[in-house]
C-alpha cells in the first residue's frame, strides 16, 4: 500500500509540474510559441486582426477575433463595453480560464501593438490571467502560415471584472479636483498630441489632461523592429524616468489604444503595482457636456487657425 500511495503522489506532483510549466511570460517570442505549440495544457490563440488577414494566413490553431469587437462605438472607442458583451464574445471564442491565451496583431508597427495590449488588458481585467502577447506579431512568426480557418468550441465561460485595473471618468475627475499626489497620470501619446499641436478626430479639442505628465508610447520598442525592447532596458527606462515612485498610475491617450502599450509595460513588464487604464480616455474626457480640467489647450485663435490650414490642405 506504501508503495500505491507513493506511486500516486509522485504522479500528482508530475501533473502539477506539467501544468506549472505551462505558464508563460507576458511577452512570448515566436521561437517560444513554436515550441509551446505542442505544450499542454494547449494554448488559446486570438488573432485580433481583420478577417480577411486571418484568412489570407494565420497561425496555426489561432482563432479569429478582430479588434473592432473589443472596442466601443465609432465616436468613442474606448469605451469600455460590459462584462455580458465579453462574456459572450469568449464563450462564442471557446475561451476558458483553463488554458494559456497568446494574443497576436500584424506587428506592422508600434501603433499595432497597442491594439494587441488593449485586448490583453481587456481580458486581464475581465479575470483571465494566464496571457501573453507575440513580440512582433505575426512578422516574426517564423513558421508557415495556414490558410483554413480553425474550428471554434464554445466555451462555458464566466468573467469577473477586475475593479483595480481600471479608471472611469469621475473618479479621474475626483483625484485631479482632490490633488491627490498619491498617484502618477501618464498621457501615453507623442508629444504633438500631449502640446496640443495636433487633436485626434475623437477629441473636441487639443491639449491633455490637466496633471498628466507625457509618456510616449514609442520609447519602449526597439529601433530596429517592432518588437518591445527587453525587460532590462525598460526597467531601466521606468527608473530613470522615475515612472517607479508613485503609488498608483493611471494610463491614458486619446482612445486607450496607446495607452494601453503604456499598461503593458508598466504593469506586466517593469512589474509597477496599481496600474490602471482609462479606457475611453480624452475622447470621453472631451466630449462631455462638463468642461473637465484641461492643460495644454490651443487659444481660440490657434483652433481657428488649426482648422483653416486643414481646409486649405484638404
Amino acid at each position: 500500500m506504501k508503495h500505491f500511495y507513493a506511486s500516486l503522489a509522485f504522479f500528482l506532483c508530475a501533473v502539477f509540474s506539467t501544468a506549472q510549466a505551462a505558464t508563460y511570460q507576458p511577452l512570448i517570442e515566436a521561437q517560444q510559441l513554436n515550441a509551446a505549440l505542442t505544450a499542454q495544457p494547449k494554448l488559446q490563440i486570438i488573432d485580433i486582426r481583420s478577417p480577411a488577414d486571418y484568412a489570407a494566413g494565420h497561425i496555426p490553431g489561432a482563432v479569429s477575433a478582430p479588434y473592432a469587437q473589443w472596442r466601443g462605438p465609432a465616436d468613442n472607442p474606448g469605451k469600455l463595453a460590459d462584462d455580458t458583451y465579453f462574456e459572450q464574445l469568449l464563450q462564442q471564442l471557446g475561451v476558458t480560464e483553463q488554458q494559456p491565451i497568446v494574443l497576436y496583431s500584424s506587428g506592422v508597427d508600434e501603433t499595432d501593438f497597442g491594439a494587441t495590449a488593449r485586448v490583453y488588458w481587456t481580458l486581464k481585467y475581465l479575470g483571465l490571467t494566464d496571457l501573453s502577447i507575440l513580440n512582433g506579431g505575426l512578422q516574426q512568426w517564423q513558421q508557415a502560415l495556414v490558410t483554413d480557418t480553425t474550428a471554434v468550441h464554445t466555451s462555458q465561460l464566466t468573467v469577473q471584472s477586475n475593479p483595480k485595473l481600471v479608471i472611469f471618468k469621475d473618479e479621474l475627475l475626483d483625484k485631479i479636483t482632490q490633488n491627490d499626489s498619491t498617484y502618477q497620470l501618464l498621457d501615453a501619446r507623442p508629444p504633438v498630441f500631449y502640446n496640443g499641436q495636433v487633436k485626434a478626430p475623437t477629441a473636441s479639442t487639443g491639449g491633455t489632461i490637466a496633471t498628466a505628465h507625457n509618456t510616449p508610447f514609442g520609447q519602449w520598442f526597439n529601433t530596429h523592429d517592432t518588437r518591445i525592447r527587453p525587460v532590462a532596458e525598460i526597467k531601466e527606462l521606468v527608473r530613470s524616468q522615475g515612472l517607479d515612485q508613485a503609488q498608483e498610475t493611471v494610463s491614458f491617450c486619446n482612445t486607450g489604444h496607446w495607452a494601453a502599450t503604456n499598461w503593458f509595460v508598466l504593469s506586466e513588464l517593469a512589474g509597477l503595482d496599481d496600474v490602471r487604464l482609462y479606457p475611453a480616455s480624452l475622447a470621453e474626457w472631451t466630449q462631455t457636456k462638463e468642461r473637465l480640467p484641461m492643460a495644454n489647450t490651443p487659444s481660440r485663435l490657434e483652433q481657428l487657425q488649426a482648422k483653416f490650414s486643414k481646409l486649405v490642405s484638404d
